[in-house]
């Protein structure tokens, strides 16, 4: 596992040196021309549900956001939304400040997945869903306005009995 986490920074290193020139072309729209600021949240479960089985199905919400693959450069076509993927935090006590790691805590859904059935063992879990760019980066400029990420939901707590 820690060949493949190694393998894989350096692939995001080549794949943000190659893009920095797209991104520095960007033309930044004003944070204060757009109505809402990005976001993303859990649809489901709630804060406090309780489970009886193990299996939770967690559905994704966002607004002004087009979840796009990871490793594809999209652009929003609307200025005022950002562009990137779900990633699914799981009893991670403070977010990834740059890429998004690879393991347990840190779910990656690159498909553009909106929702996923986690398997739990009884216990306590908090969920907290983050925005990643194309390369799973939380801070990169992942929308077209100046703002920059994270882009974090509240963090939510379930118990599977």
């Amino acid at each position: 596992m820690e060949i493949i986490n190694k393998t894989l920074n350096n692939i995001f290193l080549v794949l943000i040196i190659s893009s920095s020139s797209l991104y520095a072309s960007n033309i930044s729209t004003n944070q204060n021309e757009c109505l809402e600021q990005p976001s993303v949240f859990i649809v489901s479960p709630q804060d406090g549900f309780i489970s009886k089985s193990n299996n939770v199905k967690v559905v994704f919400g966002s607004k002004n956001i087009e979840i796009n693959p990871a490793g594809t450069v999209e652009i929003a076509a609307n200025r005022c939304f950002a562009s990137g993927h779900h990633h699914l935090l799981v009893n991670i006590e403070n977010p990834p400040k740059s890429f998004i790691p690879f393991d347990n805590g840190h779910l990656h859904f690159g498909g553009g997945q909106t929702e996923t059935v986690l398997n739990l063992e009884p216990g306590t879990y908090s969920l907290q869903l983050i925005l990643g760019s194309y390369i799973h980066n939380s801070r990169m400029q992942v929308n077209n306005f100046a703002g920059q990420g994270p882009f974090l939901s509240e963090k939510i707590t379930i118990k599977v009995n």
